[in-house]
């Protein structure tokens, strides 16, 4: 690890997964803190996930609203952090191990953004499911199989996968768990091959299900509908 002042923030980097921070001088504290004392740990599970192709500023707020005002469009979602494609603002939780779980989270969005992005070009448009499930995997590791049996009843199961804010607002359980095990599904079948395939097409300029396509050999949809099939039966024998 290295620690040095720059201009105006200080710059944490870690080897294994190329994750460069910088940590502007108003950084809250405790963050500032934990991230000098834990900032390897922090970042060893992004290792298998890839590498960082930019450094990360890391920002902080003091409440809710001033991170809403960090987002481009506005959002009824209840936030706690925002992500781009070099930048993380978070609204610091307390507790330490919370502060790195979402620290985690909002880095395995930001690796995520930064390998799928075209050079010069924006973050394309990548689904729910797929854009919160690889952040849960990340941060909490794989879920609990028996967890995806009541979400066979969701009213909106259909919908679940590519939820937007509004739905996200209105069941925020609901549709971070199908991502949770909608991607850890996804990722048992394709693994690294299919991420990596997946990555290099969107960065190509292909969209979301193009790139699934090339990648996967099989259409978004197909393996979408597929799945919430399989979901529905196994809540009907269960």
């Amino acid at each position: 690890m290295q620690a040095k002042p720059n201009d105006a923030f200080q710059t944490l980097a870690t080897a294994a997964p190329g994750c460069v921070l910088q940590l502007p001088d108003d950084l809250d504290a405790a963050t500032r803190a934990y991230l000098l004392a834990n900032v390897e740990a922090l970042t060893e599970p992004l290792r298998p996930w890839g590498r960082f192709r930019q450094p990360v500023r890391i920002q902080t707020v003091a409440d809710p609203a001033a991170l809403h005002a960090q987002l481009t469009q506005p959002s009824r979602t209840e936030l706690r952090a925002v992500a781009a494609l070099d930048s993380v603002v978070l609204w610091p939780p307390e507790a330490p191990e919370e502060l790195r779980v979402l620290l985690l989270h909002e880095l395995a969005h930001v690796q995520c953004f930064q390998r799928c992005t075209p050079p010069h070009g924006r973050v394309p448009y990548l689904p729910t499911w797929f854009r919160e499930g690889l952040a849960l995997y990340v941060a909490h590791g794989r879920p609990e199989p028996q967890a995806r049996r009541a979400l066979a009843k969701h009213p909106d199961l259909p919908q679940l996968p590519n939820a937007d804010d509004a739905q996200i607002a209105r069941d925020p359980a609901a549709a971070y768990a199908l991502a949770a095990h909608l991607f850890t599904a996804w990722h048992d079948r394709f693994g690294t091959v299919g991420l990596t395939g997946l990555y290099a097409a969107m960065r190509q300029g292909h969209p979301f299900a193009t790139a699934f396509q090339r990648a996967c050999h099989q259409r978004l949809a197909e393996f979408i509908e597929l799945w919430l099939a399989a979901l529905r039966r196994e809540a009907r024998t269960s």
